[in-house]
């Protein structure tokens, strides 16, 4: 069996965004180990090569990166439809609904679609109206080099090169309204807490979302307490986790929320919503607040903070026990199996 494996996402804008890890990843394992097919990358969307499979890593809603026929077999990850589930939070335009509908044709061509979590299946059925028998949940996992750093050099280096503070909680994500860093500030300030915030979107000044927070900040007064870092290399970003006190992320919605696991797998405790997918992947690992209340975000962030050496050294470890269940070897080996599905 022969399956081609589309890489377009490694050579635009989503390489530094979560698409691209989940193509990067993907790509990787399949070429670590040894599945019984022969894989071929390509970076065409439009123009796959002859193969069993053709596999897009990724849906756009609102722009056509699916070509609406194909002779081949087709499997297509759509990590989620968020942008569907709150439509007054993210407007598409007339071009964008147009195009979503062409995307709809383009999905009834589609073999089977895999995303990330049950959340987005059940989001997938209702918004897209794509058969659930076709849908496969298979959940990401945190790359390898994500875990718990022993040593001080590495530590001091990182927080040097990027000037942080003694202690601080951390953020990392985009800047999108389902990531609720207005209320993330508030309980900033409430908590009296340094915030370092990782991320390319958050840098970003062409972006409105960027200007509110530069703007909110301001009249949080809060710009001491506040550290951006825009995009940072994986290694360090590692390295940061390590560093935080904890990961923070009260977002309203995600498909997925891959920062939760990498945060884990470096013994780094997690305070996120008990909503979505948030909830369906943190089990009862995470410190689980109200995204609506930055009084409650603050109250669960200090809640961490004021936990005993030995209380804190537990919750690590139990982080990284629970973030261990979730493997690349498992994401390509499920993914095989869908290959191997519609084929069959």
């Amino acid at each position: 069996m022969k399956v081609a494996l589309n890489i377009s996402p490694l050579k635009s804008g989503h390489k530094v965004r979560g698409i691209g890890a989940y193509t990067k990843n993907l790509q990787e394992q399949f070429l670590k180990e040894k599945w019984g097919i022969d894989f071929e990358f390509f970076q065409n969307s439009s123009s796959p090569p002859p193969a069993d499979v053709i596999h897009y890593p990724y849906f756009d809603l609102f722009f056509q990166s699916l070509p609406i026929k194909s002779n081949n077999g087709r499997v297509v990850t759509i990590h989620d439809v968020i942008p569907l589930v709150f439509p007054k939070h993210f407007p598409a335009g007339l071009r964008g609904f147009f195009n979503l509908f062409f995307q709809k044709r383009s999905l009834n061509n589609v073999d089977a679609v895999i995303c990330d979590s049950k959340t987005s299946k059940e989001d997938i059925i209702s918004k897209l109206s794509y058969p659930k028998d076709k849908i496969h949940v298979i959940y990401l996992a945190p790359a390898s080099n994500f875990r718990k750093i022993e040593g001080k050099d590495k530590l001091q280096k990182v927080i040097k090169k990027y000037h942080l503070p003694k202690s601080f909680i951390l953020y990392v994500g985009d800047v999108n309204w389902n990531k609720n860093i207005a209320n993330l500030l508030e309980a900033v300030k409430l908590s009296k807490v340094n915030l370092v915030m990782a991320g390319s979107s958050l840098v970003d000044h062409n972006l409105p979302q960027v200007r509110y927070i530069d703007n909110f900040i301001k009249r949080l007064d809060l710009e001491s307490k506040v550290t951006r870092l825009g995009f940072i290399p994986e290694q360090d970003l590692v390295v940061v986790y390590n560093l935080a006190e904890t990961t923070t992320l009260p977002s309203f919605y995600e498909g997925f929320g891959l920062p939760v696991l990498e945060s884990m797998a470096c013994g780094t405790p997690v305070v996120c919503s008990n909503v979505a997918s948030l909830a369906e992947i943190s089990k009862d690992v995470a410190i689980f607040c109200d995204p609506k209340s930055p009084q409650d975000i603050a109250k669960k962030i200090n809640y961490v903070l004021n936990l005993s050496q030995k209380e804190k050294e537990k919750l690590s470890q139990k982080s990284q026990t629970h973030a261990a269940k979730f493997t690349w070897h498992n994401v390509a080996k499920q993914t095989v199996d869908v290959y191997k599905s519609i084929v069959q």
